[in-house]
């Protein structure tokens, strides 16, 4: 009877120890995943962004703003007034504007909610449709965190505008525009806000 007994008591041992293996395991995969996440969303954020798009054929140089703030506005509220056109920060509308393209009628106080959220926005003024397709398709091919909008009145024909940042075009320069998108994307104040 002793042998059976021991052998209950070998087996139930064996089990718990496999039973503390496997939490063993799952801890640290969870663990060594947790890290990789970490790192791979922190690490790029870390790294220093130069600019290395110091304007081409058809585009300025990239320009920092000051920060004009982060506030919301409550309802009824006018629209502020931006000190950089288009706007590159300031008080703004606390629903932000979702990535897409957009012809007319933009809330410009939700584009630059989503600027705080580290969107980047192509906007245009006087562009052929030709050119505003070419927009498009920038947008269409890299869809996260980018919105194309119509800005009338503006000096140039393209602005790419992220939050204090912004580099002017005369015409479409896809180049510039994807390395504007790689350098600021996700670079605004709150870059986890959707």
């Amino acid at each position: 009877m002793s042998s059976k007994v021991s052998r209950k008591t070998q087996q139930r041992l064996e089990q718990e120890r496999k039973r503390k293996q496997q939490q063993y395991l799952l801890i640290g995969g969870g663990f060594a995943a947790a890290v990789l996440l970490i790192a791979g969303i922190v690490l790029p954020m870390m790294q220093p962004r130069t600019p290395t798009s110091t304007g081409s054929a058809n585009c300025d140089n990239v320009q920092t703003f000051p920060d004009e703030g982060r506030s919301h506005m409550a309802a009824g509220d006018p629209t502020p007034v931006y000190k950089t056109s288009p706007p590159t920060s300031g008080t703004h509308n606390p629903v932000p504007m979702p990535a897409g393209v957009y012809d007319a009628n933009v809330d410009i106080t939700r584009l630059v909610h989503s600027l705080e959220h580290g969107y980047i926005i192509m906007y245009y003024n006087g562009l052929s449709p030709n050119e505003i397709n070419q927009l498009i398709s920038i947008q269409n091919s890299d869809p996260i965190k980018t919105i194309v909008a119509p800005y009338p009145n503006m000096p140039k024909k393209v602005a790419l505008v992220a939050w204090t940042r912004m580099q002017t075009c005369d015409g479409v320069n896809e180049q510039a525009i994807r390395s504007f998108i790689a350098q600021f994307r996700n670079q605004g104040p709150e870059p986890f806000g959707q």
